[in-house]
């Protein structure tokens, strides 16, 4: 701006020399064809005198001007007391040297006026830039907020909290999807390690339970020996070993259920009809004479995507729960169906069945209708729950239908 200003200063100086800077009977008027007010015209002559036309009371330094030089830009002569600018220039012709020079304390004014209001604006456009940065980076970050504060809820437990997806084009997309991954993963890690600790305090609590009435019978026939209140060791020795293989029984049982729980299933392609005959003959040789049916009521081969060996538990212990609970003369029928998307095999038998409430809880853990009858018959109560279980695991439901006099039927139904 300043070069600009100065520029059409200078084109002004430049033409006043060759126009009304030459005219001397101009300075001698009062009207309107005097120089400007801002503008000091001075003629030196060869005898050392000066004529000073329309002076202000104060000149500008002559000494550092150049004659027929281009304009330059000079202060007040010294001990004016003024700090006014000038803009001079200088042309000799016939012996007399004509100085022009121009005021600039307006022009100066003007460049001052000229940078304040670019200060102004230019403050008014940081201040716009700033408050649009602050508006876009507080908009880029809302994202990260949003980690933040799901990452502390998370932090305080609530392992369901996921990071909102955004989509995975973005850095803050795949930071969220990486954090959604890895808060899934550590959660299914504490879960299972919750579950495990769950099925070890049951296991605890159980055999604690369990193994007490065996423990206090081992312990009160070795009190009773050791007392001589009887000579007969072999009936001591007898019991103790009766209530030692109660306790191998159920300790197998506990670990057995424990094992249902936790292990992961080794899927494959399983023939029920093949199963079932197999388990079947197997419960023949393990009950000799006890009569065990096998129907299949499908139009085709009924299979399934399941563990063959945890499967072949599940009918085994059914069959053996029907020759064992269902009395010396009670048969046992498995019969497969399919019903939509599932396979259901039946294991009826035609024994003694169960009043309702006792129906209602045979998968219970340690349940038994008649705990001293169950005990020594050998049974610990596990057998239906570690079915139970393993059906679970396969995704399947279990059921039981039994009355009085009549018998007792499970439904298993299995996913296809």
């Amino acid at each position: 701006m300043r070069e600009v200003i100065y520029s059409r200063v200078d084109e002004d100086l430049i033409n006043s020399l060759g126009g009304w800077a030459r005219n001397s009977e101009i300075f001698k008027s009062d009207s309107a064809s005097r120089p400007p007010s801002d503008y000091v015209v001075i003629k030196l002559f060869e005898d050392g005198s000066s004529v000073v036309f329309n002076a202000p009371g104060e000149l500008p330094r002559l000494s550092p001007v150049v004659v027929g030089g281009p304009p330059q830009t000079v202060d007040s002569t010294p001990g004016s007391g003024t700090k006014t600018r000038w803009r001079v220039i200088a042309h000799r012709e016939e012996g007399v040297t004509t100085v022009v020079a121009k005021d600039l304390t307006r022009d100066s004014a003007l460049l001052y006026g000229l940078a304040m209001v670019q200060f102004i604006i230019s403050l008014l456009v940081l201040a716009v830039l700033a408050l649009l940065s602050y508006y876009v980076v507080r908009q880029a970050m809302a994202p990260l907020r949003e980690v933040e504060r799901t990452a502390g809820e998370i932090a305080a437990g609530d392992l369901d909290r996921r990071v909102p997806a955004w989509p995975r084009t973005t850095e803050v997309g795949q930071l969220a999807y990486a954090l959604n991954t890895m808060i899934g993963q550590l959660q299914e890690s504490v879960e299972t390690a919750q579950s495990k600790e769950e099925q070890m305090r049951r296991f605890v609590g159980d055999a604690s339970h369990e193994l007490r009435t065996p423990l206090t019978s081992v312990r009160g026939y070795t009190e009773l020996y050791r007392s001589g209140a009887t000579d007969d060791v072999d009936m001591v020795l007898k019991r103790i070993d009766d209530e030692s293989r109660r306790m191998s029984l159920l300790v197998e049982d506990l670990l057995a259920l424990t094992r249902a729980e936790g292990s992961r299933l080794e899927l494959k392609t399983v023939d029920l009809l093949e199963l079932s005959l197999s388990v079947a003959s197997s419960a023949r040789a393990a009950f000799p004479g006890r009569t065990v049916h096998v129907k299949n009521e499908t139009s085709s081969v009924p299979v399934v995507e399941g563990d063959a060996s945890r499967l072949h538990q599940v009918l085994l212990n059914l069959i053996s729960n029907g020759l064992t609970h269902g009395g010396p003369e009670a048969e046992v029928t498995v019969t497969l169906q399919l019903e939509d998307e599932d396979v259901v095999l039946t294991v009826a038998d035609d024994g003694r069945g169960m009043p309702a409430d006792v129906a209602a809880q045979v998968f219970e853990r340690f349940y038994r209708e008649d705990a001293s009858r169950s005990r020594a018959s050998g049974g610990s109560g596990l057998g239906l729950a570690i079915t139970k279980s393993l059906v679970d695991k396969h995704g399947g439901t279990i059921t039981v239908d039994s009355e009085e006099g009549v018998g007792s039927t499970f439904t298993v139904r299995l996913p296809r």
